[in-house]
């Protein structure tokens, strides 16, 4: 509240703290009466001991995880801000490092992501050590370690020489141990705008999908046949809102499947079903200002490309031998 006079804001002020306080001696007095806990460190003459229950959920504030460091909040020029999933905080600096945020937390099988780790040394082409400190960092349920680096599409020769050299590094820092198994690029071409704001519904979906919305859609789904329109089957719906989130679980999972490339809105067709997944890295000639070369490949153990899961859409598609990975993510702070 913007008070300009000294003495009302004085006064507002004496009774925002009254207001509290009397608010606190409230609170206190119930605990003491229910559960026999005084908030004022008075210990109360017959306090019932109350067991500990188990199952009661307890809040656990997010945590940087494994970060090396924490990016400057403000920036004049890029977007700064982060987002959690399972409790860790992934930092990014750009809106590209946003969009595949989104997008690596709606892969499935992923125990663990972190931001802006691990930090690599590295003996560049002028012969120098260097370091560098990758943006994302992926621990999948098999074990497997995959290291992201975040660029635009333009820098994309450069970065995969660079992650050649710290490939022949072994991916480590000052010659210790293995830090990740794999290396990865990922430009604006892998995050695409339509890709973020399909990845943005399919985490709200994880969160906010009724199981019995779900039940009802798959029931419907399975008595269609050829394909309908996404608006098809939020006609004559009670609940729109849990239709809609229900249709992207479903998305989510694998049992529908959208027709063509883009975002996802609700006039594009849908099929049952799961499209077969493309590698989220072809091998393509990259253009440099001295002409065309063939980028070398970042990545000597790279597995085969179906181990990271995308579709053709820019939604990653699921394993329909597993549906119960999910994981949970809060919006954009």
């Amino acid at each position: 509240m913007n008070i300009k006079h000294r003495i009302a804001r004085k006064l507002y002020m004496n009774r925002e703290a009254l207001a509290a306080a009397s608010m606190a001696a409230v609170v206190s007095t119930q605990l003491v009466g229910d559960i026999g806990i005084d908030l004022r460190g008075r210990a109360p003459s017959s306090a019932p001991s109350v067991p500990e229950n188990p199952g009661t959920f307890r809040y656990t504030p997010p945590h940087p995880g494994l970060a090396t460091r924490k990016p400057a909040l403000k920036q004049a020029k890029t977007a700064r801000g982060h987002s959690i999933f399972r409790g860790i905080i992934l930092w990014h600096e750009s809106l590209l490092e946003l969009r595949v945020s989104y997008l690596l937390q709606t892969w499935h099988n992923v125990r663990e992501i972190h931001s802006q780790y691990p930090r690599v040394t590295y003996i560049a082409a002028d012969g120098r050590t260097r370091t560098h400190t990758f943006d994302y960092y992926v621990v999948f349920e098999d074990g497997r370690r995959l290291a992201i680096a975040v660029k635009m599409n333009r820098k994309r020769a450069s970065m995969l020489d660079m992650l050649s050299s710290i490939e022949d590094a072994g991916i480590s820092h000052k010659n210790g141990g293995r830090l990740a198994d794999e290396t990865l690029l990922m430009t604006e071409k892998d995050a695409t705008i339509a890709s973020f704001h399909n990845c943005s519904e399919i985490l709200a979906s994880r969160e906010t999908c009724d199981p019995a919305a779900e039940h009802e859609l798959r029931e419907i789904v399975c008595s269609l046949t050829g394909r309908f329109t996404f608006m098809t089957l939020l006609t004559g719906c009670q609940d729109v809102a849990a239709r809609r989130a229900a249709i992207w679980r479903l998305i989510d999972l694998g049992e529908l499947s959208p027709e063509g490339i883009g975002r996802i809105d609700e006039l594009v067709w849908l099929i049952r079903g799961m499209a077969n997944p493309i590698p989220s890295e072809p091998t393509q000639p990259a253009t440099t200002r001295k002409g065309e070369r063939t980028c070398p490949r970042a990545t000597h153990f790279r597995p085969e490309p179906t181990t990271t899961p995308w579709s053709p859409w820019g939604v990653p598609t699921a394993s329909l031998m597993d549906r119960r990975t999910t994981s949970r993510s809060s919006r954009t702070a």
